[in-house]
């Protein structure tokens, strides 16, 4: 059993993968899509909350 208060090292420590490369066109698509995505969204939640 071990004791609650031992550190326990992790086994080994991960390295991120590179970063992939868009266009900034494809990025500002992507950055369209996700504003379009939540204000569809704050607008399935605005109902529920007002009273």
């Amino acid at each position: 059993m071990k004791n609650k208060y031992q550190v326990v090292p992790q086994a080994t420590a991960t390295k991120k993968p590179a970063k992939a490369e868009i266009s900034d066109a494809e990025f500002r698509r992507r950055l369209k899509n996700i504003s379009e995505w939540r204000k569809k969204r704050l607008a399935q939640l605005r109902p529920k909350d007002s009273r």
